[in-house]
């Protein structure tokens, strides 16, 4: 009798211990809670090319808060009143030089540079152009992140874009979208009949304060400069080529100045002329050429005697179709070359040696 009951007790033993042996077992082979919440966290992408394109320029594009003064009339007496401007800026070489727009630091009495990294530095103005609403501004700075200019002559309708800048004061945003259109005329001063030209239009946002930002390709290059918006428009926004910003920040840094003729103005055509001559009664012996509304004073263009009214329709023998030809004529000359204009004052065709200075 006692045998039987300790045999059954052994067997009870047994049967428990092997089943706590299968349980922890089971208990070893389940991960954690903590090991499944974490491999339940979302991974993010960091390969995007979005991603990657901030990340190249980023920490090359800055905040420029411009210190100006505004003039108040007050009764009988006028006063000066401070106002800070916020705009954005692409450092395009390690020795301190920033591309921005001349609106951006147009009148500016002060300018501080911030840096994504938190540096702050004073800026000087090296050179501005408004024709083309570009500015250089240099800060004595070391170990600085450049962002690289591309080109702009190879883009393309619907290819994608980025935008960085400082949208409303805000430090450091990002946009994205496509570009819209190539080649814009963008009127800026109707008054004067002056134009931004072959500006890119994108649909990626640009407010106020981005202003001077980059506007990059998916390869991180800088294709544009950021610059206009159109007021009461959704999704229209505006930026400079960069094959242009580059052209102008170099001759900026070389002569302080821009090269140009000196004249404002647009492509005559048969349409155009006709208006003109309905508009004005303003003789025009030709309808096509670069028409010139405007001369730029003490311009190689003033000094050669040219006038508003003129219609430039040849330089050095080879015959234009436009304005744009007469602009790309002046930059392949070159500072200190001279152009032989053909031009036409009313019915008269005459000549002319402008010398670029």
């Amino acid at each position: 009798m006692v045998d039987k009951r300790l045999i059954a007790l052994l067997v009870v033993v047994l049967l428990v211990g092997y089943g706590w042996i299968l349980i922890s077992k089971q208990d070893e082979s389940l991960p954690l809670e903590e090991d499944i919440a974490e491999s339940q966290e979302p991974q993010g992408n960091w390969q995007e090319p979005v991603v990657l394109a901030v990340q190249q320029v980023g920490p090359a594009t800055v905040k420029i808060e411009a210190l100006k003064e505004k003039v108040v009339d007050q009764f009988f007496f006028q006063t000066f009143k401070q106002q800070e401007g916020i705009g954005s800026g692409i450092i395009f070489s390690a020795d301190g030089y920033i591309l921005t727009n001349d609106h951006v630091v147009a009148d500016a009495k002060e300018i501080l540079v911030s840096l994504p990294d938190g540096r702050s530095y004073e800026a000087k103005i090296v050179g501005k152009d408004d024709l083309s609403d570009l500015a250089v501004l240099k800060i004595e700075a070391e170990d600085l992140p450049v962002a690289t200019l591309g080109n702009s002559n190879e883009l393309r309708v619907g290819q994608q874009v980025i935008a960085i800048g400082n949208p409303l004061g805000q430090d450091y945003s990002v946009s994205a979208g496509v570009i819209s259109a190539l080649e814009r005329d963008l009127l800026i001063d109707p008054e004067n009949n002056r134009y931004l030209e072959n500006m890119i239009q994108t649909d990626a946002a640009i407010n106020p304060g981005n202003s001077g930002g980059p506007l990059l390709d998916l390869n991180g290059q800088v294709i544009g400069i950021n610059t206009a918006i159109i007021q009461d428009a959704q999704g229209i926004g505006f930026a400079i080529p960069a094959s242009i910003a580059q052209q102008v920040a170099s001759q900026l840094i070389e002569h302080g100045k821009p090269l140009r003729l000196g004249v404002l103005g647009g492509s005559l055509t048969p349409a155009l002329a006709n208006s003109i001559r309905k508009q004005t009664a303003m003789t025009l012996a030709v309808e096509r050429g670069a028409f010139i509304t405007r001369v730029i004073e003490d311009s190689p263009a003033a000094k050669s005697g040219l006038k508003a009214g003129d219609v430039i329709v040849a330089v050095n023998g080879q015959e234009i179709a436009g304005i744009r030809e007469l602009g790309a004529a002046v930059q392949e000359t070159g500072f200190g070359g001279t152009l032989e204009l053909d031009y036409f004052r009313g019915e008269e065709r005459q000549q002319v040696s402008v010398k670029l200075e």
